[in-house]
């Protein structure tokens, strides 16, 4: 009796053991996922850290690039040199130097292109007049932007175009097919502000441009429109949405036209024209020369939140810093461009480079 009494214990105490130690195996299981978890948070919170303080000097010294270096037909320049023609290219010697327009080859180009900025930050810089000027483009033009959607649209282009026009106007007159305030009202949308848009993404404001422009993500419609005054699409940075509403262009010219400035700038207007067989309008001018305002888009190379700042060039305002932010936009992550993003030949990147002779 005894001795199975004795047998029965021991069994009770093997299981007990047992039971333990798959708790204990449990608690051990969940402990290591916990820290595991707790690591991964900490690095994400790291590269967080590192990410916005690269941005903030990335940032910084384009800022820095944009307020110090001049422009020429190929963007903005990052060091000492000069373009003089057939002669070459060599060190700015005198004040003249910095009068001329001509290319480096060694200039941050204002086409949105990217590239390498501190640490994992990638940048890209456009200028406004590479965009499309919404507040200020004529019916025609305005027309030809909305009919890149391909797609039947539920209010037509005239529509849309008036009420472009009556949500910047002052006065709460109507024109044809339009909307003023009680509109907006009835169709709990917020007013009109009665001027002209403070951002690109305000004209998803205006009543039934939000469903006119679905064929273009909020990112795409930032690297499109403008609301600055342009006078003239800078044909040597204009994304090819853009350049698709200068009269005459079709896929063919387009094509040629962005090919052959990434060899090298249109030096003028009728160079353009004359390029393409078309002939030059007044109703539809060109630049060739860069704005002295733009965008400035920041993002990491491994993913997260794109930053947009709109920039103005100030160097002439009374007491005030040469340059300055307008707005600022959060946009979601752009595709990966790390495979074309371009080092920046300036020590301020990191890539001191001797100066061409």
């Amino acid at each position: 009796m005894m001795r199975a009494r004795r047998g029965r214990d021991a069994g009770f105490v093997l299981v007990l053991v047992l039971a333990m130690l798959v708790v204990l195996g449990l608690l051990a299981g969940t402990i290591a996922a916990v820290t595991g978890r707790l690591a991964e948070q900490a690095q994400q919170r790291a590269q967080a850290t590192r990410d916005a303080v690269d941005i903030a000097n990335t940032r910084a010294n384009v800022l820095y690039l944009l307020t110090t270096q001049r422009m020429t037909l190929g963007g903005l320049t990052v060091d000492n040199l000069v373009s003089f023609g057939e002669g070459g290219i060599r060190p700015i010697e005198s004040r003249e130097d910095l009068d001329s327009p001509l290319p480096t080859g060694t200039e941050l180009r204002l086409d949105g292109s990217p590239y390498l900025g501190q640490g994992d930050i990638r940048f890209a810089l456009q200028d406004d007049y590479g965009l499309f000027g919404v507040n200020w483009s004529p019916p025609w033009r305005l027309e030809k932007l909305l009919a890149q959607g391909g797609h039947p649209r539920p209010v037509p282009a005239e529509a849309l175009i008036n009420r472009l026009f009556d949500y910047q106007d002052r006065d709460g007159l109507y024109r044809l097919n339009s909307m003023e305030a009680d509109g907006y009202r009835k169709a709990g949308m917020a007013l009109p502000t009665n001027l002209p848009l403070a951002t690109p993404m305000e004209v998803l404001r205006v009543m039934g441009w939000k469903q006119a422009l679905s064929f273009l993500t909020p990112a795409e419609i930032s690297d499109t429109i403008t609301v600055e005054s342009t006078g003239g699409i800078n044909v040597n940075t204009a994304p090819a949405r853009v350049l698709r509403v200068i009269d005459g262009m079709d896929e063919e010219k387009l094509a040629r036209a962005m090919a052959f400035r990434k060899v090298q700038p249109f030096m003028t207007g009728q160079a353009f024209f004359a390029f393409l067989g078309l002939p030059a309008s007044v109703d539809s001018p060109v630049a060739v020369y860069p704005a002295t305002s733009g965008t400035l888009k920041l993002w990491p190379s491994h993913g997260g939140q794109v930053a947009l700042v709109h920039w103005t060039l100030t160097p002439v305002e009374d007491k005030g810093r040469p340059w300055r932010e307008d707005y600022e936009l959060i946009q979601s992550q752009a595709p990966s461009q790390d495979d074309v993003a371009l080092p920046v030949r300036s020590r301020l990147f990191g890539q001191q480079v001797a100066p061409r002779k």
